[in-house]
C-alpha cells in the first residue's frame, strides 16, 4: 500500500500491547528484539540497535515470518509496516498465545515451593 488512504486504513486497525521477545533479520543478520505492540498492518519494536527507516526486515510474529519496512525509529524503538498485512484473526491468536504464556508464568511463580 503506497497511497495515503492505504496507510490511514492500516493505521485504523486495532493495536495490541505486548512485550514479546522475538527475532528479526536484517541484511542476513538475525537479532533478538521485543514486540511492544502489534496490529494487522505493523508493529512497534524495541531493539538495542534499530535499523534505519526504509530497511526491509524479516520479523517472526508467532508462527508467522513477516517482511516489513521500517517506517521510523526513535532511540531504541522503531515502527514497521508489514509488506503484506496479517489477518486480524492471526493478530488475535499471537496476542492470545502471548497472554497464555504470561498467565502460565504467573501461575508458576504463585506455586508453593517444595
Amino acid at each position: 500500500m503506497n497511497s495515503l488512504a492505504g496507510v490511514q486504513e492500516m493505521r485504523a486497525t486495532q493495536r495490541y500491547k505486548l512485550f514479546q521477545p522475538t527475532e528479526m533479520t536484517v541484511n542476513g543478520r538475525t537479532r533478538r528484539v521485543h514486540l511492544l505492540n502489534l496490529s494487522a498492518g505493523g508493529a512497534l519494536i524495541f531493539a538495542p540497535d534499530p535499523p534505519l527507516p526504509g530497511a526491509i526486515v524479516q520479523l517472526k510474529c508467532g508462527v508467522h515470518s513477516l517482511r516489513a519496512r521500517v517506517a521510523w525509529r526513535a532511540d531504541r524503538r522503531f515502527g514497521v509496516a508489514f509488506l503484506a498485512p496479517l489477518a486480524e484473526a492471526d493478530v488475535r491468536k499471537i496476542v492470545a498465545d502471548q497472554d497464555a504464556l504470561v498467565a502460565s508464568a504467573g501461575h508458576r511463580m504463585d506455586a508453593p515451593s517444595k
